[in-house]
């Protein structure tokens, strides 16, 4: 992706080196200039590399197979910038991104090529640390560098009227009112570039920590909590290319006790955007996903309908009968009866909340025989939804995107009960807001709590007595792609959608307050409430995914 900016004139500019080559156009190119037993080779260095808005980036070249080094400098196809006879490169102003790729030629074989790629970085404002929570009244240090510019003075500000004050040197005072803040640190030079450090202010005593890192960073996975405590986390998207994300198939344990991961086996399958439902006999089902992402353009790789299990007391996996369609983005929910409600889905990924067509039907596992059978159809196709058991056994169906085609996707506010002893769905109260990417909670009283998805800041309650929705507190930040998590003591636990922020529900008062925000920004991460009441949150993001874990602890 490319960035189109008025920056100012660049007189000094960083440049960063890179030896990965993965992903590259072939680095090196040989033609036969007479003998088949030496032919010219043409190599570049470094082979990957990135390079600021108007700084300069000297590359070699090596001719392999001839005496004469001459080479000829040019850039591929489409490529932005300039580069000299002697193979020196300057970024163009104005424009990040890439890859842009370098290309010699030797002057002897022309026909033998090497090439290097550059990724061209816009100038930037870092803030250390990125994320902190105090107390109301109390003080925070902030530190900023700037990259890619000469001058590398900011001008702090807090971004809310109220929300505390922040002097030159970045030394912040929190008001005493509880909330989320925002300080700024913007270029002197360019105020066009800023970052902010997002603040938490709070009398909370819940805290995040960080905990041992997972092998792979991962997204859009899931985690499951095993009947010995432990937790499976499974699959996950990675970022194959610039355009689009592929799933992986590497599982991995998390053992409380030592607080550290470990790997177990691979799925059968690379997923991500799959589900993973515990049974009662402590196996864990995995249904469909999108796939690895290798031959993935712009929208991604379809879904799949393939299923396994997970066996704990083996650490494999092993795979069992198909759905009967692909699905991804759809739900999983484990029945009273013992069986498995597979409910919607889309059928082509390649980026977060991707859908290509979806789907009205829904399917039942049965774990004696392993197999699939259709029942009911929804009245509304839908992907990224959320299905809640009800007290009553049934399930709540709400929201998603209800797409019939990709080019027709809308938002969907309405909602389907599945009524598990008919085996059909019917219609219920709709929702003030069309919600994706939202959470659904179950709470103790029997109500399940709807917050957040699109970028909303609402919330609503739904009552399956009376089978309507009403609205309840505001939230305190946008969020769509967090998580929610029902704790011990009856308050959900709100956690992320694209920042380290978190925040309690507390269902007797039907209010939202901060509590301690995560040590780094997270979305489409998982969270699972473990054993102990802690909530142990794991991965998140796509650009690359985190590898990084935190335990809550009320």
């Amino acid at each position: 992706m490319w960035r189109m900016a008025g920056v100012g004139l660049i007189s000094m500019a960083m440049v960063t080196l890179s030896g990965c080559g993965g992903g590259l156009p072939s680095q090196s190119s040989s033609a036969n200039s007479g003998s088949l037993s030496n032919p010219t080779i043409v190599t570049i260095t470094p082979a990957s590399a990135s390079v600021y808005e108007g700084a300069t980036l000297q590359f070699a070249a090596k001719v392999t197979g001839q005496s004469n080094q001459a080479v000829t400098w040019s850039l591929g196809q489409g490529g932005v910038g300039a580069i000299d006879g002697t193979g020196l490169y300057t970024a163009p102003i104005g424009t990040s991104g890439g890859p842009v790729y370098v290309v010699a030629a030797s002057q002897v074989v022309p026909t033998a090529k090497g090439s290097a790629s550059v990724m061209i970085l816009a100038p930037s404002v870092t803030i250390t640390p990125a994320s902190v929570t105090v107390a109301p009244g109390g003080t925070q240090t902030f530190a900023a560098s700037v990259a890619g510019l000469a001058d590398a003075h900011v001008i702090w500000s807090v971004q809310e009227a109220a929300g505390g004050s922040v002097n030159n040197v970045g030394f912040y005072n929190a008001p005493q009112a509880a909330g989320f803040y925002h300080a700024v640190a913007t270029s002197a030079a360019d105020t066009t570039i800023s970052a902010s450090a997002t603040i938490t202010v709070t009398t909370s005593t819940g805290r995040f920590t960080p905990t041992d890192s997972m092998q792979q960073g991962r997204s859009i996975h899931t985690g499951t909590l095993l009947a010995d405590g432990k937790v499976l986390v499974a699959g996950g998207a990675t970022r194959w290319d610039p355009l689009c994300i592929g799933g992986m198939a590497a599982a991995e344990i998390y053992d409380p006790a030592a607080g550290s991961f470990r790997l177990t086996g691979n799925m059968t399958a690379a997923r991500y955007a799959h589900t993973a439902t515990l049974l009662p006999s402590g196996e864990v089902l995995i249904t469909g996903g999108y796939g690895s992402g290798f031959d993935c353009e712009d929208l991604g790789e379809s879904a799949q309908s393939s299923a396994e299990l997970y066996n704990p007391s083996t650490g494999s996996f092993a795979a069992i009968g198909t759905m009967a369609q692909v699905r991804a983005g759809h739900t999983a929910t484990l029945l009273q009866n013992g069986k498995v409600l597979v409910v919607g889905g889309g059928s082509e990924g390649g980026s977060p909340y991707s859908t290509g067509v979806t789907s009205a039907t829904a399917e039942l596992y049965d774990p004696v025989t392993h197999q699939f059978a259709f029942t009911g159809s929804m009245a509304t196709p839908r992907a990224w939804h959320s299905a809640t058991l009800l007290p009553n056994g049934d399930v709540l169906i709400v929201g998603g995107i209800d797409a019939v085609t990709s080019q027709s996707a809308t938002t969907a506010a309405t909602a389907e009960i599945y009524d598990t002893a008919a085996g059909v769905f019917t219609v219920t109260g709709s929702m003030a807001n069309g919600r994706r990417g939202h959470t659904a909670t179950l709470l103790t009283d029997g109500r399940v709590l709807i917050a957040g998805g699109n970028d909303l800041a609402t919330a609503e309650l739904y009552d399956y007595k009376t089978g309507s929705f009403s609205p309840t507190g505001v939230i305190g930040i946008q969020r769509s792609g967090h998580t929610a998590t029902l704790l011990p003591s009856g308050m959900v636990l709100i956690a992320g959608g694209s920042d380290s922020t978190a925040e309690l529900y507390d269902p007797s008062t039907g209010l939202f307050g901060p509590t301690g925000g995560m040590e780094i920004g997270r979305s489409r991460h998982s969270a699972v409430l473990l054993q102990d009441g802690k909530v142990l949150v794991t991965g998140g993001g796509t650009r690359p995914p985190l590898a990084s874990a935190e335990l809550y602890q009320p």
